[in-house]
């Protein structure tokens, strides 16, 4: 296997690491292929997982009796005024798209802030780096909570599969860099704008310290990576604001609320033999908009209530199943 691209000194920094920028040894890491894969970078890509049926899988239970672990996902994101929102190409600035974005930063996340706090919800905040320094105010507001944070990359303007492999890991540098001024400890999950990576991208977080990625919405349950210590987490095309409304529109507030109920009320049946995971990706710029917002709420009290359901993160999430893997490793043993 040919050595892993060099990565820089911030990029080794591990969760809760604040210290100064100081080099740090690189290991080498190996990677779990079947028979049949090339394992040379750049001859083909890694299969990042392996295919396991979900009626195979030991039960999975979670804590306090609880059948589905359901966490809201709230996208937060900053788009650069000087980058075409339409990547195929657009007007440059772009009042239309880039101020509808921008009111969720401005309004809808503020909205969305008061009924996480009246539902009682401690939300994951997936986070373009950029809105560190550009809108300060809102991560005050979710680190006061205790929130979680997953990386997302600097900005929605920039895709992470576009990275230049040999920019990629100076790319990343900067983020967590931004990141870790901003809170207190560094994200340990990932999902790219977009939910975008290159086939370098899950080998270069975990160097970093990040231990999950959501962008394989192939799963109902958490499951380990091919790359050592990684795993993926549940997160949802189907129920997600953004693909709902914008990427199918046409769509209306009562039409969401009976579609995100409806995969509710599945897997919690579902989770009568095995736990399952609800996530519920969010937009601030979509769910964020007064005539939506009705419906969202009375989807979250609906779920809260729900005496069957634990209401975490995605960290709890991540955590709980690597406590249960190793549990059931000490069995084995």
């Amino acid at each position: 296997m040919s050595s892993p691209v060099p990565t820089p000194a911030l990029l080794n920094r591990t969760p809760g690491d604040r210290d100064a920028n100081q080099p740090q040894e690189t290991t080498k890491r190996e990677i779990r292929v079947d028979a049949t894969t090339t394992e040379k970078r750049g001859e083909a890509v890694l299969p990042l997982f392996s295919y396991s049926p979900i009626v195979s899988r030991p039960p999975l239970s979670f804590p306090g009796g609880a059948r589905l672990a359901f966490y809201v996902g709230l996208n937060i994101e900053r788009f650069r005024p000087d980058i075409a929102i339409d990547r195929a190409g657009g007007p440059v600035p772009d009042p239309l798209s880039h101020g509808w974005r921008e009111y969720g930063n401005r309004v809808g996340f503020w909205r969305l802030l008061d009924l996480f706090d009246e539902v009682g919800i401690r939300a994951t905040g997936i986070v373009n780096s950029d809105v560190c320094t550009a809108y300060p105010e809102i991560i005050e507001a979710g680190v006061a909570r205790d929130w979680a944070w997953v990386a997302h990359g600097k900005t929605n303007s920039i895709m992470a599969h576009d990275m230049d492999p040999a920019a990629e890991p100076q790319f990343l540098q900067e983020m967590f860099a931004t990141l870790d001024a901003a809170l207190p400890a560094r994200p340990r999950g990932w999902l790219g704008p977009g939910l975008t990576e290159t086939a370098a991208t899950p080998e270069l977080l975990a160097d970093a310290g990040i231990s999950y990625l959501l962008d394989w919405c192939c799963d109902d349950q958490p499951f380990q990576l091919n790359v050592p210590g990684m795993l993926s987490v549940p997160y949802s095309l189907d129920v997600n604001d953004f693909m709902m409304f914008v990427t199918t529109p046409g769509l209306s507030g009562p039409d969401y609320e009976r579609i995100v109920l409806d995969q509710f009320e599945q897997l919690l049946a579902d989770s009568a033999s095995t736990g399952r995971v609800m996530a519920l990706p969010l937009h601030t710029f979509i769910v964020g908009q007064p005539y939506r917002f009705k419906y969202l709420a009375r989807v979250l009290k609906t779920i809260a209530s729900t005496p069957e359901v634990w209401l975490c993160t995605s960290d709890d999430i991540a955590d709980h199943y690597t406590a249960s893997i190793a549990e059931a490793q000490r069995g084995k043993s």
